[in-house]
């Protein structure tokens, strides 16, 4: 070769070393993502030395190499342990290398060739220093595209590009570094507000508890609480109850909620409390056990779903229901940490739905035994001018004599009796005591005197009485005990009608039982009590009432085998239905 020829040789690869050194300037000091750079720089690296391939490994802490960016796209990532192959040697030695020959030198190692094809000649081998002269990368090129062998000016011009990427690398692994402990401290931030926020609903929970005599507003208080730390728009609490089930809703946290009657088992909440098992949902609407009617009654449509079921003591069926949120406002589903969170809550609502519940029963017990004692002594003292009144009354018949002076006896005796009996009845009642004296009794006589005692109040209050009795004969019943239930039964209709009303008693039979059905025109009963309608001392709305009616008329029924249930339609009616066995 000439000395002309050299010269412009030299020139040319020098004017190529400043248009790469140019270039990656550019790409260093663009916004592109670490990846991206370091992609273009190896192109740069194929471009300035003549390679057909390039390779940048990046040398971690335990020596050991790495390259995420390889030309071509071949692989991904190639990992090399620390020494291994001639781009270990160099890392580890730290000095440049050419090899003209790959096959006959020791330091090669051909794996690479075997898993991808490529066929390895001749190997440039530069590494990349930091400040402190650490080798923190190392720059490896292949097979000259000209056929030739690597020579020294093409690792002159390699380490050239290693002393400006090396500055690059330092300062993008410090940036990255920086990005990934400040993204670690927002992490750990937000973990520490949302640890924060759930410990203080968990304190709170047990302040509620600890003051709280009413399940369903500590219930609800803990719903809005749970969906406002789980960014929810929905919370619902699914119970069920001895008439069905009923789901408070809640929209929001700082709104009121909603209670919707349902049918045990409805919607996903329902599976939910009925199988013991917790759901998370990304799409709740497609799921089948979604409920449409539900959905339009609570008139929004979840997004997003978590339900946890509210377990009894020993993790066992049946549960208390079940607590679920759905609708997260951050547009994502819900994570594990707000699975924990429902289990949390759920757990904590159902030993306290559990501790009231007791809590309640206890009361009611207490109560009830009060009104025993009450009444047992109100019926001591009863004793002797019901006797008087009693005997006047005789006394009087005798002197109006007649059948009129008769009849008026006979009944003021039956009101006289019925006073005693039915004292005598919620004194039993009182005790738990559900003893009947069953016996052969006429449905045509029972249904008369039932009839016959109930029309003075009908009357007073301007109700039509409608009677549909479709069949005769006997039953087997304690006919004083059910003609009690029967009067409460009416007089709880007869309350809940203004004047005008009409009270429709229905007595049939379908197979071994018999149905005995009461529909009146009132307003409803309240979704409020509907769960709990026939516990002690429930009522709602009565000024008079003391909740015992419907309490003692289903002990009297469920005493006979039987069993009562209602249904209801918001200023429409109700009807309250009693089967007994018919013998």
């Amino acid at each position: 070769m000439s000395h002309s020829q050299s010269a412009e040789e030299k020139l040319k690869r020098l004017e190529r070393q400043i248009q790469c050194l140019k270039e990656m300037g550019v790409l260093l000091e663009s916004t592109m993502s670490y990846e991206e750079i370091l992609t273009l720089v190896v192109e740069q690296i194929n471009l300035v030395s003549g390679a057909e391939r390039s390779t940048l490994y990046l040398v971690n802490e335990d020596a050991s190499l790495v390259s995420r960016v390889l030309q071509g796209g071949e692989l991904a990532e190639i990992h090399l342990e620390p020494g291994q192959g001639i781009a270990g040697w160099v890392a580890r030695g730290g000095l440049p290398l050419v090899v003209p020959d790959a096959e006959k030198d020791e330091r090669f190692d051909s794996s690479w060739d075997a898993q991808s094809g490529f066929k390895t000649r001749s190997v440039l081998c530069c590494p990349v220093r930091s400040k402190g002269e650490k080798v923190i990368a190392v720059i490896e090129a292949l097979n000259k595209t000209d056929g030739g062998v690597f020579d020294e000016g093409d690792l002159e011009t390699l380490e050239l590009v290693s002393t400006q990427l090396a500055l690059s690398l330092e300062n993008s692994r410090l940036m990255v570094d920086l990005v990934e402990k400040n993204r670690a401290l927002l992490r750990a931030k937000q973990k520490l507000e949302r640890t924060n926020r759930e410990l203080n609903l968990l304190l709170d929970i047990e302040q509620r508890v600890a003051r709280s005599d009413d399940v369903d507003a500590l219930a609800v208080a803990m719903l809005k609480q749970t969906i406002e730390i789980t960014h929810a728009r929905i919370g619902i609490l699914y119970r069920p109850d001895e008439s069905g089930a009923e789901v408070r809703v809640v929209i929001d946290a700082l709104a009121g909620y909603r209670v919707i009657r349902v049918d045990p088992g409805t919607g996903i909440a329902g599976w939910v409390a009925e199988k013991g098992q917790e759901v998370n949902l990304d799409s709740p609407a497609s799921d089948p056990r979604f409920d449409q009617a539900l959905q339009e009654r609570i008139g929004l449509i979840p997004e997003h779903a978590a339900a946890v079921p509210l377990l009894s003591g020993g993790d066992s069926l049946p549960t208390h229901g079940s607590l679920m949120v759905a609708s997260k406002k951050m547009g994502e589903g819900f994570d594990d940490d707000d699975m924990v969170l429902l289990k949390l809550v759920a757990a904590r609502l159902s030993q306290a739905i559990e501790d009231l519940s007791n809590r309640e029963d206890h009361e009611r017990e207490r109560r009830l035994a009060t009104v025993g004692r009450l009444l047992a002594g109100i019926l001591h003292d009863l004793k002797s001018p019901i006797s008087v009144v009693s005997g006047y009354a005789e006394l009087l018949a005798e002197k109006a004599g007649g059948k009129e002076g008769e009849e008026y006896y006979y009944h003021l005796e039956k009101a006289l009796g019925r006073i005693t009996t039915m004292t005598e009845e919620i004194i039993a009642f009182s005790k738990g005591e559900r003893r009947v004296l069953l016996t052969n009794t006429r449905l045509d006589q029972f249904l008369e005197r039932f009839f016959e005692e109930i029309q003075p109040v009908l009357e007073a209050n301007q109700i039509e009485l409608i009677k549909r009795v479709r069949i005769s004969g006997s039953a087997l019943m304690d006919g004083e005990k059910m003609l009690r239930a029967f009067h409460n039964i009416a007089r709880n209709a007869i309350e809940a009608m203004k004047e005008n009303g009409k009270l429709t008693v229905e007595v049939d039979q379908f197979g071994h039982d018999l149905y005995f059905g009461f529909t009146d025109t009132g307003a409803g009963i309240a979704e409020e009590i509907q769960g709990s309608l026939f516990q002690s001392f429930v009522t709602l709305g009565k000024g008079q009432g003391t909740g015992l009616g419907l309490a003692v008329a289903r002990e009297i029924v469920e005493a006979h085998g039987g069993r009562i249930s209602f249904t209801t339609v918001r200023n429409k009616g109700t009807t309250f239905l009693v089967n007994i066995p018919a013998g």
